[in-house]
């Protein structure tokens, strides 16, 4: 009895906050991304929650979060997750392909990361998203990189069958995507060279040994290394990751933006990969959208 009443709150430190079962990479991406993320009662579309870590950090901000999860044994570990902390009442979830699904309601938010290279009715598939998003809605997506976001273990599929139908986009071939379906790239952040691809694949190597003391030093270097990243990325050469903020369209190009002060010729360079990871236009308290 004992080691259960005391286990509910080790899994909640370990694995809900702080995330031990993923790598460090992982982990990086998942602060990255929190970061465009909004605070307040918005409703927010949550499509692949890789296992719920996502949509607690949603919920945490107060979000009503509905997911779509392709896999059933995923979607019942959400939901635990989710109950486990007691944010039932702001949560729903749907079962199926993101081309499939009926949801028929808008969203305030759409977050997906690291799914679009799964599919392969992308634009399809961003068609749908648009469609979901209220004017002047987000999407916070998260993709790896045509050039550079093969990592050293992955192959391309010819077909869906969980992995990558292809490696990733580029910015450019991006923005094309978007811009067909009515969204407007804001802001784009590069993130991941070379140093972090092989320090992936050595945490990756550790954790998959058989020898439980090689792997408890995979699970050991993931929490030793997280700090160390942000500092290892300043270096952004041949980076395999992107994370893109774009916004559903419901102003003429010419006019400017109501929630972007810096609309103007600023905007037209958010395909450019910037030097710094400072946003092109978006500031960094951006009031919350209607």
């Amino acid at each position: 009895m004992i080691i259960t009443d005391w286990s509910k709150p080790l899994r909640k430190l370990l694995i809900d906050r702080w995330y031990l079962h993923n790598s460090a990479y992982i982990s990086y991406r998942m602060n990255l991304t929190s970061r465009f993320m909004i605070s307040g009662p918005i409703k927010v579309l949550n499509i692949g929650p890789e296992y719920g870590l996502e949509t607690l950090k949603l919920l945490r901000r107060g979000n009503y979060v509905t997911v779509i999860d392709n896999d059933p044994d995923k979607a019942q570990g959400t939901s635990r997750r989710i109950e486990r902390h007691g944010f039932a009442d702001r949560y729903k979830y749907h079962i199926g392909h993101v081309l499939s699904v009926e949801v028929s309601e808008q969203f305030d938010e759409v977050y997906m990361c690291e799914v679009l290279e799964h599919i392969a009715e992308d634009l399809l598939t961003l068609q749908r998203i648009s469609n979901w998003l209220y004017p002047r809605g987000r999407l916070i997506m998260s993709t790896p990189t045509a050039s550079y976001g093969q990592l050293v273990d992955e192959s391309v599929c010819l077909q869906e069958d969980g992995g990558h139908v292809r490696i990733g986009y580029d910015g450019a071939e991006l923005d094309r995507l978007l811009e067909k379906v009515g969204l407007f790239t804001l802001r784009r952040v590069y993130f991941g060279n070379p140093m972090l691809q092989w320090l992936y694949f050595l945490e990756k190597w550790l954790r998959s040994s058989q020898r439980r003391i090689v792997k408890l030093l995979g699970y050991g270097s993931s929490l030793l290394m997280r700090p160390f990243l942000p500092f290892l990325d300043l270096w952004t050469h041949r980076p395999f990751g992107q994370i893109t903020l774009a916004i559903k369209k419901d102003w003429e190009p010419h006019q400017p933006h109501p929630y972007c002060p810096l609309y103007g010729n600023v905007l037209q360079e958010a395909s450019v990969r910037p030097k710094t990871r400072k946003s092109l236009c978006w500031p960094e308290q951006a009031s919350p959208l209607p």
